[in-house]
């Protein structure tokens, strides 16, 4: 073998034992991470086993991925193979304004939450990256906001009736109460919208994912004051946004805006303290119910349901008040919409 050869082979050699440090660094790092996140959830005491994956298993995993399914302002997930089953492999993109500590906490959150129907089960992540990768059950599903907003998308066996509609909104707040009751200290999701949230196409579940952005309420305390202000535009509490504090009544809010969306089937923000239509700019406060309504659920069910869609816009009008001690806990807000959907199965047999 000439000099050439020699100097490649050395290359080589170093390169690879470079990338395996690297790998190992970043594995180091991001397990520490977890594991802080893990103590400070549950005392340490993981509910569910995570599985660690290789970075050479995620490779192989997405090799033959064509597009991505899903993309957000975090990043974006692939189908994936492994162990001879499909998968969901997310991915964070570099420029994602979040540290790996947010990632971590996502991992630590999800795996104990992920014996919940409603939340996407994680079934366990790479840590040999830069940003940690997250493998999740495969499903079959698109978000919320496409189901409600993309005419295009293929909805399969999909529908938004009014039915539908009462149990993604009901699915939504059993899933954000946990959070809120279930654990040490109540959690805080914080960026509650409609991109947040999958729907199965085979059952039409609602799934929430992406806890990264979530926050903890310190022992014995109502709220916590956020170094950084991150959400989403239109759906931050107003009190949030200008304060940066956080309390569970910052959930309520963003989970009432969706109230809204889903009942009316428009892109429903809060402008200047005042939920409005943004395609017409109409104040809700303005509105009768008959006047806001998706036609679509009228015309499913006729004026029979008036009462129980005028008790659900009550609900979503004081979830999204400006002051946030007027708001009912998520407690009250997954009774109420428990109640809303009993009512309307009751009289549905009632009238079959």
């Amino acid at each position: 073998m000439g000099m050439k050869g020699t100097h490649k082979q050395t290359n080589f050699i170093l390169c690879a034992s470079e990338e395996r440090l690297k790998k190992e660094q970043y594995y180091l790092k991001n397990g520490s991470a977890v594991l802080e996140e893990l103590i400070a959830l549950c005392d340490g005491k993981s509910r569910i086993p995570l599985r660690y994956f290789s970075a050479i298993e995620i490779e192989r995993a997405i090799e033959h991925s064509e597009k991505s399914l899903f993309n957000n302002y975090r990043g974006h997930t692939v189908k994936g193979l492994l162990d001879k089953r499909f998968v969901l492999v997310s991915f964070t993109y570099d420029t994602f304004v979040a540290k790996s500590n947010d990632i971590c906490r996502d991992i630590a959150i999800t795996s104990q939450m992920s014996h919940l129907k409603n939340v996407l089960k994680l079934i366990g992540c790479c840590l040999e990256y830069a940003e940690p990768v997250l493998v999740y059950e495969y499903v079959e599903a698109i978000t919320l906001h496409d189901l409600c907003y993309d005419q295009t998308h293929s909805r399969k066996n999909l529908s938004l009736s009014w039915e539908s509609r009462l149990q993604i909104a009901n699915e939504i707040a059993s899933a954000i109460l946990y959070l809120h009751s279930e654990f040490t200290t109540p959690i805080i999701y914080i960026d509650l919208h409609l991109q947040k949230v999958l729907i199965d196409q085979s059952s039409g579940v609602a799934k929430l994912f992406d806890f990264s952005l979530s926050i903890s309420l310190p022992p014995g305390e109502l709220e916590v004051e956020a170094q950084v202000v991150p959400g989403t535009c239109g759906y931050l509490d107003p009190e949030y946004a200008r304060l940066g504090i956080v309390t569970q009544k910052t959930d309520v809010f963003g989970f009432g805006v969706i109230l809204f969306q889903l009942l009316t089937g428009k892109r429903m923000y809060i402008v200047n303290d005042e939920m409005r239509d943004l395609c017409n700019a109409s104040n809700i406060e303005e509105c009768s119910i008959m006047d806001i309504v998706d036609p679509a659920i009228l015309e499913e069910n006729g004026i029979e349901i008036r009462q129980q869609l005028e008790d659900y816009l009550d609900l979503a009008k004081r979830c999204t008040l400006s002051n946030g001690e007027d708001r009912p806990y998520m407690i009250h807000v997954a009774k109420e919409i428990r109640r809303i959907e009993k009512c309307f199965r009751a009289l549905t047999q009632g009238l079959n």
